[in-house]
């Protein structure tokens, strides 16, 4: 099924839920969705699903951590997701917009995203 949001398609598995569990998600939501303006768990699903499994945006780059996770992060817009691959199937961990005080102590978007592209299950390296 192919899901159409915020002018581009996103391709999505309607047979589960994109987030790791019902729990990550409802947790991500209390954290993240106002920042977004959701009303509601679902509507946050929607747009981490679109964000992290859609066609990326043009300011967008993505990379593989070393423990498996994949990251997608807006050099523009200042969104990320973080993306469980290992084991199938693949599932959402967050989304969320990056503060600006948190880019700027990486030295901008290129030394955050370098950042944290080489982060192992939540540890600094």
């Amino acid at each position: 099924m192919h899901r159409v949001d915020r002018g581009y398609s996103a391709v999505v598995n309607t047979a589960t839920m994109p987030f790791c569990n019902q729990w990550e998600r409802d947790t991500h939501f209390a954290r993240h969705g106002a920042s977004f303006g959701a009303v509601d768990a679902e509507e946050y699903e929607q747009m981490a699903d679109t964000f992290a499994f859609g066609a990326r945006a043009g300011d967008a780059q993505d990379c593989p951590r070393p423990g498996g996770d994949r990251v997608r992060f807006g050099f523009v817009t200042h969104l990320e997701s973080v993306v469980k691959t290992l084991p199938r199937p693949e599932c959402i961990r967050t989304f969320y917009a990056v503060r600006a005080a948190t880019i700027a102590r990486h030295g901008n978007e290129a030394g955050y995203f370098a950042f944290e592209c080489a982060r192992i299950h939540l540890v600094d390296l």
